[in-house]
Formats: structure tokens, C-alpha cells, sequence
């Protein structure tokens, strides 16, 4: 077998193992994809705070005004955090994904399974509405600190 044969069945064996290769970007480790899944402890520690502020600014609303900050929330801030929110749906899967794969491909310590990783942070956004999500993204984060040194 010469070498254009086997880069050739090396590239298709990488197709099988990396199913959405040819439709996700590529990284290096030292890529802000990360910031993505450090955004989504940010989001449910805000989102939180912002929960408390506005049930406490209803109820303050609800007995002493005349409804103005119910409907700031309602009008502005809600819809905000909530695309922000989908947003964050949408991206922490992927760069997970993408940047496992980076440190896999890298020289670092620790080789996270892309597909795994990716998968693993899809079923937590969409089965725990976040909730499971601060678990994984901190927990990859650290795992990421370790072996890379970023963040």
C-alpha cells in the first residue's frame, strides 16, 4: 500500500470516527471556543440573580406601583435573557464539541472524546434546561485547566 492509499483510507476512517468533521470547524487549543461553555455557568448564576431581582420587583410592583418594572421585564429583559438562552443552546454543544476535538488533536495530557463531549452537553441543555449544564461546563473547564492551562 503506498502513502496516497493510506492517507486516503486514514481520511475515511476519520469520516467514521468523527461524523460532523466536514460540518464543524476546526480549532487549535489555544481557540476562544471555550468561552462558549464558560458561558453557561455565567448564564445560570445571571439568569438566577436576575429571577430573584424580577420576583422581588413584581411583588414590589405588584402592591406599591403601577406596573412599570413588570413591564420592563416582561418586554425587555425576558426576551433578552431568553436568546440569550437559545442561543447558548445552540453553541455550547458545539464548541464543546470543537474544542474537545483541539485537545485531542493536541499534545495536552488529556484526550476528551469529542463525540462524547458533545453529545453529553446536547442532553444536558435540552433534558435539564441548563441545569445539568453547570455541572458539565465546569467540570470540562477544570479537566481543560489541567491539561491545557486555559482558562
Amino acid at each position: 500500500m503506498d502513502a496516497a492509499s493510506r492517507d486516503e483510507t486514514a481520511g475515511s476512517a476519520d469520516r467514521i470516527d468523527d461524523p460532523v468533521s466536514d460540518y464543524l470547524p476546526r480549532a487549535e487549543v489555544d481557540s476562544r471556543w471555550w468561552y462558549w461553555i464558560a458561558a453557561v455557568p455565567l448564564y445560570v448564576v445571571l439568569g438566577g440573580v436576575l429571577a430573584v431581582f424580577f420576583l422581588g420587583a413584581f411583588l414590589f410592583d405588584l402592591f406599591l406601583t403601577g406596573g412599570i418594572v413588570s413591564l420592563l421585564g416582561a418586554f425587555v429583559v425576558f426576551p433578552i435573557v431568553g436568546l440569550a438562552g437559545l442561543l447558548l443552546t445552540v453553541m455550547f454543544p458545539i464548541a464543546t464539541y470543537v474544542d474537545a476535538r483541539a485537545i485531542a488533536e493536541s499534545e495536552a495530557s488529556w484526550s476528551p472524546d469529542p463525540l462524547l463531549w458533545g453529545l453529553v452537553a446536547l442532553v444536558t441543555v435540552v433534558a435539564s434546561a441548563f441545569t445539568l449544564s453547570l455541572v458539565v461546563a465546569l467540570y470540562y473547564l477544570y479537566k481543560r485547566h489541567v491539561a491545557v492551562g486555559t482558562p
